[in-house]
């Protein structure tokens, strides 16, 4: 399993409370027109792409856990090469997460995810995970001159599980508007493709790429979303946002 440390440092970003009282739902941004899915040399809207994979406690069958609680947080920060055309890492955050309601992990968890109970134990909770977090992406971004998006494969992990996980810390968590906006790689390489995929390891072998790692590890998902957006990169994709949460 490859590993990576978080790089941190105190500083203060634009930020906005969301108010959990209210309901949440993620919505469509408009569509990436399927005109301009031509060429590998057409700009693309940013600069920096922040991609992120959450595993989260969870258990087999009719003893699914309510609510799930995030146990891995990666994130690989990669640019666009245009010499070399192709997407390379700039840097990496990764941390385990110690969960704080159901905080014994079940055997069906360690088993898909490769998380131990170890781990976990030792590690920091949520709010104090995501502070290093944002540090980290403010350390790697200038917001007044550059313009970046999260990278996720689905809506899950912010439309349901980031969401979800900041209500367990209402009085200690407050969103960057970053984390409201994403791209689901899943309806990219639909639109660029021609058929809406299973998962990342359906993405994989579509593109007759190679599998790096396991699947469910949150780093290792990391490494072969970067892999399919190389390979939707060659074929022509605008990497434009696809879903936002919006509050009402």
């Amino acid at each position: 399993m490859m590993k990576f440390k978080g790089l941190f440092r105190s500083q203060i970003f634009p930020k906005y409370k969301l108010v959990f009282n209210k309901t949440m739902f993620i919505r469509s941004t408009d569509k990436p027109n399927a005109k301009s899915l031509t060429s590998l040399n057409k700009s693309q809207p940013y600069t920096k792409y922040f991609v992120l994979d959450f595993e989260a406690t969870c258990d087999n069958g009719a003893h699914l856990l309510k609510p799930q609680e995030i146990i891995e947080f990666p994130c690989i920060l990669v640019e666009l090469n245009t010499v070399k055309g192709g997407f390379e890492v700039v840097s990496c955050f990764h941390s385990y997460v110690k969960p704080i309601i159901h905080t014994q992990l079940t055997e069906y968890c360690t088993e898909l995810t490769g998380i131990t109970q170890d781990m976990v134990n030792n590690s920091p909770p949520f709010d104090e995970v995501f502070s290093n977090f944002c540090n980290w992406h403010n350390d790697h971004i200038n917001m007044e001159k550059e313009k970046s998006i999260i990278v996720t494969s689905g809506n899950w992990d912010i439309g349901n599980m980031f969401v979800e996980q900041c209500k367990l810390f209402p009085s200690t968590i407050t969103i960057p508007e970053f984390m409201c906006t994403w791209i689901n790689i899943k309806k990219l390489f639909a639109l660029t493709m021609g058929q809406y995929p299973l998962g990342i390891k359906n993405m994989l072998k579509t593109t007759n790429s190679k599998q790096i790692g396991n699947i469910h590890c949150g780093i290792d998902d990391c490494v072969n979303i970067i892999t399919i957006m190389n390979q939707l990169l060659q074929r022509g994709c605008v990497f434009q946002a696809t879903n936002k949460i919006t509050s009402v």
